[in-house]
């Protein structure tokens, strides 16, 4: 009877979870990571979920909208520029005046 479990053999088998994925995310710093997969779920995330699964994935979409938004002030440069160029416009109406 021959062991299959040896040391050489254990070295040569990758282990469960070493795919193309986790390589890739290996390299994916931690902000680059979130955005992805809010951008995977957003797809999929249901604004008024019905059935577990979807209520699952929008908690999920949720939890790490609000990551991004508190840690990394995600999406807000944009909204911040929106405001800053209505501001422009406020002021360019009142020094142009009606």
């Amino acid at each position: 009877m021959v062991a299959r479990n040896t040391h050489q053999d254990l070295d040569s088998v990758p282990g469960p979870g070493v795919g193309i994925q986790d390589l890739v995310w290996g390299y994916m710093s931690l902000y680059e990571r979130l955005v992805k997969e809010k951008e995977r779920l957003g797809q999929k995330a249901l604004r008024f979920p019905k059935t577990n699964q979807e209520l699952l994935d929008r908690n999920r979409w949720e939890r790490i909208y609000t990551i991004l938004t508190r840690r990394y002030e995600y999406g807000i440069e944009s909204q911040l520029d929106d405001m800053k160029r209505q501001d422009q416009f406020d002021e360019i109406a009142t020094i142009k005046g009606p």
